[in-house]
């Protein structure tokens, strides 16, 4: 009989001769965790199936979820949701207006009290509707400028707005007791971004708000990206914000130093990557070339 991974933990849970028997029902919701589902602390987790990363908070008196994915998936999170808890979801977050963190408003807002987002991320969402029957969205009801906070419970969930990046309504939602922040597409994990300079986003002060975010927060943080080139990189530290950074910095300095040598946008987007970041991955073919093009357009406009 072939033994699963399963059987071959339980069983080295009985063999050990109860020496782990303290932490068995740690194990046991570990083995049976929802599919796309990952725990990350005590009561925090993930949920990876399309789009980007889902946060989560479940206790026995909050629900906080964290971006929405699209209405099949998010209606996949919510059927693992249920065989974790009852409650009514206190509070859907958007980190930012793009389809692949929103389009599961549509899904959750039934099962939500309140959804809350920074107010550049409502009004481009609203901007970007293209007011598709068979795409209907549904928008933040509470909005925000700088911070917003609320108890829930025995945790403090705080949303903040640093200012442009990604794009222009970015936002970093914290879990204080639990020490975990999501900061949605700030941080595309060891893969190339995707640089929104029609919503707002800049390169140029991308870094600056990573900053401001690594000052921000302690070195304990645990921080949930909203894409990385794998699953288990979705989840990280601040090392990983500054790595974010220090990319776009050096990509930022890259093709300033190619315009004034001359060159124009066709033969900076045939570089082969950015010095010291020629081993980054591709999530989608023509990300690295992208890259390089929204660097040009943007530096272009500055020098005009």
């Amino acid at each position: 009989m072939k033994l699963t991974r399963k059987d071959f933990l339980r069983s080295s849970l009985i063999l050990s001769g109860g020496i782990f028997l303290p932490v068995q029902k740690s194990w046991g919701r570990f083995l049976d965790e929802p599919k796309g589902f990952r725990t990350i602390g005590a009561n925090t987790g993930i949920f990876s199936e399309k789009g980007g990363t889902i946060g989560w908070y479940i206790s026995n008196d909050a629900l906080v979820v964290i971006d929405s994915q699209y209405p099949d998936s998010a209606k996949n999170f919510m059927s693992g949701v249920r065989q974790k808890t009852d409650r009514k979801i206190d509070i859907v977050f958007n980190t930012h207006h793009h389809g692949d963190h929103t389009s599961g408003n549509i899904y959750l807002k039934d099962f939500a009290v309140k959804i809350v987002a920074h107010e550049n991320c409502k009004m481009l969402q609203e901007k970007n509707d293209k007011k598709d029957p068979n795409n209907p969205q549904v928008y933040a009801d509470t909005t925000f400028s700088e911070t917003w906070s609320q108890d829930l419970g025995k945790e403090k969930v705080t949303a903040a707005y640093f200012g442009p990046a990604h794009t222009g309504g970015d936002s970093v939602i914290h879990f204080e007791n639990e020490n975990v922040a999501h900061v949605g597409d700030l941080v595309f994990n060891k893969t190339y971004p995707f640089i929104d300079s029609n919503g707002g986003g800049t390169i140029k002060n991308w870094p600056n708000v990573l900053n401001k975010i690594i000052a921000r927060y302690s070195k304990e943080t645990k921080f949930i990206f909203g894409h990385s080139i794998s699953d288990d990189l979705l989840v990280g530290s601040a090392d990983d914000l500054r790595n974010m950074a220090n990319y776009l910095t050096a990509l930022h300095e890259f093709v300033a130093s190619e315009i004034k040598k001359g060159k124009n946008k066709e033969e900076i987007a045939s570089a082969p990557g950015v010095p010291g970041f020629i081993d980054l991955k591709e999530r989608w073919n023509g990300a690295q070339k992208m890259n390089l093009e929204k660097a040009y357009d943007e530096l272009s406009k500055e020098i005009k």
